[in-house]
Parts: C-alpha cells; sequence; structure tokens
C-alpha cells in the first residue's frame, strides 16, 4: 500500500468501525451477511470477522508516516559535482550509476565546510525504508525506488553509490540523453541527521557528519548559482525574522551577492542594514554607501556562523 493509501485506509477504518455493529456486516451466519458495510471493509484489507489486527497495523504505519512527514522540514539537501557518471546500456534497458555522495570531502561554504564520515550511511541503508531517486528532486519524476529493485544502494570506501534501471519516460529518457552526451554531472541527495549524528567545530565553521538518515537521492540537471539547501533557507528565515526583512528580497540579495553581480541600490542597502542590525560591533560598520561587497560578504558570512 502507498502512504497515502495507509493514511486513507485508517481514517476511514475509524469513521466505519460502527457499520460493524451491524450483524449482516460482522456475522457470517447472518443472512444478510455479507452486507455494504463488510464488503466495504474487505475492499479495504480489513477483515471484518477479525478487524483489530489489520486496524492496528493501519494505525501504526499512519503513524510512522506522519512522523516521518513532520521531519520533512528538516531533510536538507547536498549536491556534489562527479566526473564518473556512467550510463550503461544492457540487454533489459538502461542502467546509471554514481556516486550521490562522497566521504571525507570538504563540502562548498554553505556557509560552513562540512564533510561525511565513512560509514555515516550504513544504519540507514541497512533499514526497510523506501529509498526513491528522482530528477532535481522532484518528487514527480521518480526514477527508481529501492523497494521495487530498480535502484541499489551501497557504501563503500570512496562513498554512496547509486546504481539505477532507468525508466522509459519522457524525463526517463531525456535524463539518458544528458548522461550519454555527459551534460550531466552532478548527483545530489536529501537528508535529515539523527540527534548526536554531527559534531560542529567550536566556531561553527566546520560540521562533520557521523550518521545520516538517508531520504532519497537525485540526479541533478541544473546548475544552481547559490545552493538552496534547507539548512541554507532557515539560515535566511531566521535573518529575515530577526532583522524585520522580508525573506524573500533577503535571499535574493544574498544570492546576487554570492553569484558576484552587481548590487542594485535596495538590495545593497538591505544588506548593509542586516549587517548593522546583527553585528555585535556596530561601529566597525562601514556607513558609506559603497560598502565594498567583499566586506559585505566576510561580515554575512559571520553573522551565518553565529546563528
Amino acid at each position: 500500500m502507498s502512504d497515502d493509501k495507509v493514511i486513507r485506509a485508517n481514517a476511514w477504518a475509524a469513521r466505519h468501525a460502527v457499520d460493524l455493529d451491524a450483524p449482516k456486516n460482522s456475522n457470517a451466519d447472518n443472512d444478510e451477511w455479507p452486507g455494504p458495510g463488510a464488503v466495504a471493509h474487505y475492499l479495504w484489507g480489513i477483515d471484518p470477522l477479525n478487524p483489530e489486527p489489520a486496524r492496528r497495523w493501519l494505525e501504526r504505519q499512519a503513524e510512522r508516516i506522519m512522523a516521518d512527514r513532520s521531519h520533512m522540514s528538516n531533510i536538507e539537501t547536498r549536491e556534489i559535482h562527479v566526473a564518473d557518471l556512467e550510463l550503461r546500456e544492457t540487454s533489459n534497458g538502461r542502467t546509471f550509476a554514481g556516486y550521490a555522495a562522497v566521504f571525507e570531502s570538504n563540502s562548498e561554504p554553505l556557509p560552513f565546510i562540512e564533510s561525511i564520515k565513512p560509514g555515516a550511511f550504513t544504519r540507514t541503508l541497512s533499514s526497510r525504508n523506501n529509498i526513491k531517486m528522482f530528477v532535481n528532486h522532484n518528487d514527480d519524476q521518480v526514477l527508481a525506488t529501492t523497494r521495487s529493485g530498480t535502484l541499489r544502494l551501497r557504501e563503500d570506501s570512496r562513498g554512496l553509490f547509486a546504481e539505477a534501471d532507468l525508466p522509459n519516460t519522457t524525463y526517463g529518457n531525456d535524463l539518458a540523453e544528458l548522461l550519454r552526451t555527459r551534460v550531466v554531472d552532478s548527483m545530489s541527495f536529501g537528508f535529515s541527521v539523527p540527534a548526536g549524528g554531527d559534531e560542529w567545530s567550536d566556531d561553527g565553521s566546520t560540521r562533520t557528519l557521523n550518521e545520516i538518515r538517508l531520504h532519497e537521492v537525485s540526479v541533478v540537471t541544473g546548475w544552481p548559482a547559490y545552493p538552496a539547501t534547507t539548512a541554507m533557507i532557515r539560515k535566511i528565515d531566521q535573518l529575515a525574522k530577526r532583522t524585520q526583512q522580508d525573506a524573500d528580497a533577503l535571499a535574493d540579495a544574498i544570492s546576487a551577492l554570492e553569484a558576484g553581480e552587481s548590487l542594485d541600490d535596495t538590495q545593497a542597502s538591505l544588506l548593509r542594514s542586516v549587517v548593522d542590525t546583527l553585528s555585535p560591533e556596530p561601529e566597525i560598520i562601514e556607513k558609506e554607501p559603497s560598502v565594498p561587497l567583499s566586506v559585505l560578504r566576510q561580515q554575512l558570512d559571520l553573522i551565518y556562523k553565529a546563528i
């Protein structure tokens, strides 16, 4: 059963438990057996003569699914560029292979530097969770899943290796062509960190991931000018809230700054206001309208680390 069907079945079972009070729906010896309520229970996979096991299972599964979904707001994504993504033609179709994560390799500034310890995926890969492979983290474009056997994940000495059988779909065929012509050379993974699963340096500049709860892997076709990770989005939201600024406008200004683009007067004023508001030593902040971009970038990096 899909997650959505489990949730709907659990809700239906709770609403229609009263239907089994009628003998025609709960007593096989009744002349009117099976009544409409009994038939409906059977269609939902619930034995009306012994409904409790199915009800308990649905309730447990629904609670687990909702708990997993509540963690979605904590999911982060990380992208890596690798030169050896591979597309193989087999007798059964096309197989894609590549690394979704690499151990002991420093990330780009997030603004903190992050690395993954070997073995970080061991526990999550041994669980029975269904991991999916998407295009660009888009859950409308599913390439493969571990449950179906079309996605195979494993750890080796280098990192998290993914192998997938690509589907004969429009986006699957498009991706195969991009892989064949080596236009695509990036992968990413969506994850959360269990309690105690990471370590930070004292100054907050580096983070080590010792254990990762893997949610999905993706083939990435784009080149974002600024990594829009969930962790970064949360920091921008925090900055906007603390400085009473518009989060979208702040994100645009920071993206332009990090991409090396020219800031317009509104963006420059916004960033100076954020820095002035949060700087512990406002007297050292330039008040002139022409603060160098390099100074703004350094000041924002310090503020990020302090959040």
